[in-house]
């Protein structure tokens, strides 16, 4: 008789279990799904969006003086995966950086938007530093005459 009255308990320690269990694995599997690849990113992106989604965020970007927290992290993913879309008439990222966790920096989208004519030299100068900039921009800056300083 004594086990008898025991076993309720452990019923219910038993379904408690299997609860939080269950909720980890949705939370994991949620967290995830969450974090979209670099192919995912691109899918999304339509040909010849990929010059406005980049052009749009380094402006937005460039207007709050490049600070970083005024930066959401899901557009500077898609706009760093834009930045490296073949549609784009230069490419300013690769995949592997996306891959490794490298996003765009102030510095990749001054030289960006000096390219675009929004910024002026003088303001990009104040911008580019070559320790900042990926690889790609670097060649860029370096054969538009951003890397003297004056």
């Amino acid at each position: 008789m004594k086990g008898d009255t025991g076993s309720p308990i452990w019923i219910v320690v038993t379904l408690l279990l299997a609860l939080v269990v269950g909720i980890t694995m949705y939370q994991l599997l949620q967290k995830t799904s969450a974090n979209k690849t670099f192919d995912d990113w691109m899918g999304q992106i339509n040909q010849g969006q990929a010059e406005l989604s980049v052009g749009s965020f380094c402006d937005a970007w460039e207007g709050a003086g490049f600070v970083r927290g005024a930066v959401n992290p899901t557009e500077l993913a898609k706009a760093t995966v834009a930045a490296a879309h073949p549609t784009m008439a230069v490419k300013y990222f690769t995949e592997d950086e996306f891959n490794i966790g490298e996003r765009l920096s102030p510095c990749d989208c001054a030289v960006y938007l000096y390219q675009t004519g929004v910024l002026d030299q003088l303001d990009t100068q104040s911008w580019y530093d070559p320790d900042e900039c990926h690889e790609m921009t670097n060649d860029i800056a370096e054969s538009r005459g951003l890397t003297r300083r004056n």
